[in-house]
């Protein structure tokens, strides 16, 4: 459905990230009025380090929007200004945008924050709610400001957590939550209908980027917190530790009851791969050694059997 002509005041929008496409493409399709898409520049990504465009900049130009990618976001003040434009969204740009640019836009810029505000503000949300075998969680849809996610909020929406949830699922997930989010909230609050309010300081909690250091198992954690680990950092940084003598990435693992010496690997009575943890003990049920692709821990013990 296109979105009445009242609606048609120019915007921009900022992103970089896959999490931010649904967004780009709802407005797309909605007949917004996209004057420019800001992202980041191309970047080597990948073994072969071969230079890759954002995935919102190859969706603008096939779109005919036009790109914009600075190094320094503060540099296309002058570029962003004679957009006139009204309102600015942002989604997972993966820059701090400075209060010079706020500035610029009547009616703010509105954010998709992966998580239920002010819970987890910072660079991993989806993260932390697997991690934290939290019951719930979502997205929240907040006007942006020079703090790190401490602006007021629009609205929010939540979904429920079945405990089994990785991390690409949940991230795919919340992405189009919040694309539906934010098609239906932008247009009042465009209108200026909608009065953001503001967050419990008393409730807010920060979580930082992660660093592959995050990835190296620690076999002193309790199997269930090792777990959510191999779930909620599935793809990146990943659950890594040796085993037989390799080095392998944990892909998929449930829990048991047996305990024994923390980091002990062993074969369960069902010829299961376990290792023992600071209480219980993580049965992996697939693994990648390193160079070699994803495989079942079965075929992953008839090449590396255990001494």
């Amino acid at each position: 459905m296109t979105i009445p002509a009242k609606h048609r005041a120019p915007i921009v929008f900022f992103g970089t990230d896959a999490f931010s496409v649904p967004s780009l493409v709802q407005l797309i399709a909605k007949g917004w009025n996209i004057a420019a898409v800001v992202t980041k520049p191309d970047s080597p990504t990948g073994r072969g380090q071969k230079i890759s465009e954002p995935a919102v900049k190859r969706l603008a130009t096939a779109a005919g929007i036009t790109v914009l990618q600075p190094h320094r976001v503060g540099d296309i003040h002058a570029e962003l200004a004679a957009t006139k434009a009204v309102i600015g969204v942002v989604v997972a740009y993966g820059k701090l945008i400075p209060p010079s640019l706020l500035e610029l836009f009547p009616r703010g810029l509105v954010n998709i924050h992966a998580s239920l505000l002010p819970r987890y503000r910072g660079a991993s949300p989806i993260e932390a709610a697997i991690l934290n075998g939290d019951d719930e969680t979502g997205v929240t849809l907040m006007q942006l400001e020079a703090g790190l996610d401490t602006g007021p909020t629009y609205d929010v929406s939540k979904i429920q957590l079945e405990g089994t949830e990785t991390r690409p699922e949940l991230y795919e997930r919340l992405a189009e939550l919040g694309a539906d989010l934010l098609a239906i909230r932008l247009p009042a609050i465009l209108e200026g209908q909608v009065v953001p309010i503001p967050q419990n300081e008393a409730e807010a909690s920060l979580v930082g980027r992660l660093t592959k250091a995050d990835g190296l198992i620690d076999w002193t954690k309790t199997a269930q917190r090792l777990e959510r680990e191999v779930r909620g950092y599935l793809d990146w940084p990943g659950s890594r530790t040796h085993l037989a003598g390799a080095e392998v990435t944990i892909t998929a693992a449930h829990t048991a009851s047996d305990s024994g010496p923390a980091g002990q690997s062993h074969r369960t009575d069902d010829g299961e791969l376990a290792v023992y943890a600071a209480t219980g003990s993580l049965i992996i049920d697939r693994l990648k050694p390193a160079g070699k692709r994803d495989m079942p821990a079965r075929d992953f013990l008839t090449g590396h059997p255990l001494t």
